[in-house]
């Protein structure tokens, strides 16, 4: 909806607790983050409230062709059926593009007035608009100054979107104690997946979890788990692990929402020059690996993905994209918005 409506949700999110389909937020505002190591002693702070440096991320690219019929005497008849093919096939292709940009005006159109909420890290969270007792990264830190540039708030005024709740917290990873009920900074716990309600305990239309960054700069193990392995309450170590309990949660805390898994996007070397290079953690494993493993995840539970590794960011231009390899610009805000957006109107 209206940005002014909008920003009435931020500031009752921040006012009081939000109640997710039946459960409840935190307790005081907070901005700031603590240092952590990944499981070598190579420092992050807070997640990715680290001043960390870039990433490669593969660019959306879209190649064409375009034939040409040489005449030659003796197959003007063979080369005109080419040349009408060719013609016809032409036409069809520019037919198939304005139906399929009429298809997205029109879904665009239905989305209009619906909900969304957010599970998310410090990427997502600006402060004011995040659960009380959640921590904010921006605006106080980074580049992104101005709610109106936050990926979330652009879907919701493009598309016309209210959002319900922005449950989102600098430094959250999803491996942790998922029987917690109070701390913010684990995705898979009681806490955070009760939080995305909207007014009155009413359920979102839709969620969705961008998380998983900080679980890559910890060296949280991945683990094997694709999505339909059971886990038990209690401590979770591994990414995928928690990954697949958090989901649970999340479906069964709401049932009608369609829930959106978003891949990461790439993490860079924090310390080295530009253009960067891939932030290898103590496992070996980069941003894409993690982000594989919520591709396969999602896509064993039937949930779409919203392709955060392909959506513009790359390993030339992060440094424009970023202001520290990992939290988003202005430019880095649009590119995710520009991928949620086209997820959300294709479907």
């Amino acid at each position: 909806m209206r940005r002014a409506f909008v920003t009435a949700v931020c500031a009752m999110a921040a006012a009081a607790v939000l109640w997710g389909c039946g459960a409840a937020g935190g307790d005081a505002q907070k901005n700031s983050g603590v240092e952590e190591t990944d499981g070598q002693g190579n420092g992050a702070q807070s997640g990715e409230d680290a001043a960390v440096g870039g990433a490669s991320q593969g660019a959306l690219e879209t190649t064409g062709g375009s034939g040409a019929n040489d005449g030659a005497p003796g197959e003007s008849d063979g080369n005109a059926e080419n040349g009408g093919s060719a013609a016809v096939g032409s036409g069809s292709g520019e037919a198939a593009e304005t139906a399929a940009a009429d298809g997205g005006a029109d879904m665009a159109a239905q989305l209009a007035g619906t909900t969304f909420s957010i599970l998310g890290d410090s990427i997502s969270t600006y402060q004011g608009c995040n659960p009380v007792g959640y921590y904010a990264f921006f605006p106080e830190n980074g580049e992104v100054t101005e709610v109106e540039d936050t990926w979330w708030q652009r879907v919701a005024d493009d598309l016309e979107l209210t959002v319900y709740a922005n449950g989102s917290s600098s430094g959250a990873t999803v491996a942790g104690d998922s029987t917690e009920t109070e701390n913010p900074q684990c995705g898979c716990n009681e806490l955070r997946t009760n939080d995305l309600s909207g007014p009155e305990g009413a359920c979102p239309d839709r969620v969705v979890i961008y998380m998983g960054t900080n679980d890559m700069l910890k060296a949280v193990p991945l683990g094997d788990n694709d999505g339909t392995g059971l886990v038990e309450e209690g401590v979770v170590k591994t990414f995928t692990d928690a990954y697949t309990l958090m989901l649970d949660k999340v479906q069964a805390n709401y049932p009608l929402a369609e829930i959106y898994c978003c891949t990461l996007l790439p993490v860079g070397d924090y310390g080295t020059d530009t253009p960067y290079v891939d932030f290898v953690n103590s496992k070996q494993l980069t941003s894409a690996d993690y982000g594989q493993a919520i591709r396969r995840i999602a896509e064993n539970r039937g949930l779409p993905v919203i392709e955060l590794y392909d959506c513009g960011v790359t390993i030339e231009n992060l440094h424009e994209m970023t202001t520290d390899g990992v939290h988003p610009t202005a430019a880095g805000m649009r590119c995710i918005a520009e991928a949620v957006k086209e997820t959300f109107t294709a479907r």
